[in-house]
């Protein structure tokens, strides 16, 4: 018996398990995969409010001992209109772009140190209920045998496809379809000089550029999810003919470097799902999937880790238990997570801007203020509500 089984071990599940280990709670940990392992499809940005809880505690140090920078300068350049800043409100005053590998080990180590245990190998089939309330887990060994464990909570940090969200059948909603989205290709790049966090808004793209581990950078195209795409053996001349087009300054410090991996690609549906029941409760892409277009994920992911831990600390040290103290969990994480999926779900469609945001870009330039508050926004550390709230707004175009 255990008091926390985390089905998933990578950065949700890590995250988790870390927090409840280090308040005393014994954890298993389990995966299907030997970790840890690469993740495809992540270009690895944490913005502020991530990095913030990565030194809150305590691995922050850890992580950039990978040989992965701090990145503190931020730019978007619209073509005729460029905004430079950085989000206010941060500890750390930087975000961070680890490889998940680097990211993903760091959290599991420290974990493992708080006394977590791990289990690989372990493909999760359907959870152990006793009436309504999960009380474990049930799957299958890679050597076929059964595996079952119990434990007051089961958390599911198993991503999008999650299947203990499909096994307890976590509704979803606010959804969107990944034609309705963003697709996007990016690959890695050595000898390219960056400053910073660079993204390039152009008509019916997003461009992107950051540093990763060891001198790496990670540097992409967005376009509409039902726009064409490239073949896949076309996809080189596709990338660089989108940046030769559209962002030349960039193509070149890109052609001045070398990839030095494969193209990456896809586009994915968005949503949020129920975020506990009885006796379970879901973290990260598993409850709630964001568009890429905001690099949000990884942030998202932690945040949720931490709040969903600190949820189940008090329940498993309050009479009233578990399942009363994960009654808030969806009120408190949608209040952050559903603002932000609907700006994301907005900027995916990638479309043309309207009259009123020109207007409002046009106002944001030289009021340094508002440029980093509209940073915040990305970052994690102003919130939609408060940088679109129609004082702020009056207070921007006033000033311009």
């Amino acid at each position: 018996m255990y008091d926390v089984i985390v089905v998933g071990g990578r950065c949700a599940g890590a995250a988790t398990a870390m927090l409840l280990a280090r308040q005393g709670h014994k954890v298993l940990i389990v995966d299907q995969a030997q970790l840890p392992s690469d993740v495809r499809l992540s270009t690895h940005l944490i913005w502020h409010a991530g990095v913030d809880l990565l030194q809150k505690w305590g691995v922050l140090d850890a992580v950039v001992a990978t040989n992965c920078p701090l990145l503190t300068g931020f730019s978007l350049d619209m073509g005729e209109l460029v905004l430079r800043g950085k989000p206010p409100g941060s500890q750390a005053e930087a975000a961070l772009a680890p490889r998940r590998l680097a990211l993903d080990k760091v959290l599991l180590d420290a974990a493992l140190a708080a006394g977590a245990e791990l289990r690989q190998g372990v493909t999760f089939e359907d959870v152990i209920r006793e009436g309504e309330r999960v009380t474990g887990i049930r799957g299958r060994l890679q050597d076929g045998s059964v595996f079952t464990a119990h434990a007051k909570v089961v958390v599911g940090a198993d991503g999008t496809h999650s299947r203990l969200a499909r096994a307890v059948g976590a509704q979803a909603y606010n959804e969107s379809t990944k034609e309705a989205g963003s697709f996007n290709l990016y690959s890695y790049f050595t000898g390219v000089k960056l400053d910073g966090v660079e993204f390039y808004s152009r008509p019916e793209r997003m461009i992107y550029a950051w540093e990763t581990n060891d001198g790496r950078s990670v540097i992409g195209v967005i376009q509409p999810g039902n726009a064409p795409r490239p073949a896949r053996q076309e996809t080189q001349d596709y990338f660089f003919q989108t940046l030769d087009t559209l962002t030349p300054g960039l193509a070149a410090r890109v052609k001045a470097g070398q990839r030095d991996d494969d193209w990456l690609s896809g586009a994915i549906g968005t949503f949020c799902r129920q975020a506990a029941g009885a006796g379970w409760c879901l973290v990260g892409d598993a409850g709630v999937t964001m568009d890429p277009i905001t690099a949000a994920g990884i942030t998202n992911a932690l945040r949720d880790a931490e709040l969903a831990a600190g949820l189940i600390h008090e329940g498993l040290s309050t009479p009233q238990g578990v399942d009363a103290a994960l009654a808030a969990y969806q009120a408190r994480r949608d209040a952050v997570s559903v603002p932000l999926l609907g700006f994301a779900q907005e900027m995916a469609k990638l479309a043309p801007p309207t009259e009123d945001i020109i207007k409002l870009f046009m106002a944001l330039a030289g009021n340094q203020k508002q440029i980093d508050r509209y940073y915040g926004l990305f970052g994690q550390t102003v919130t939609p509500a408060e940088f679109f709230d129609p004082a702020n707004m009056a207070e921007i175009f006033a000033a311009a």
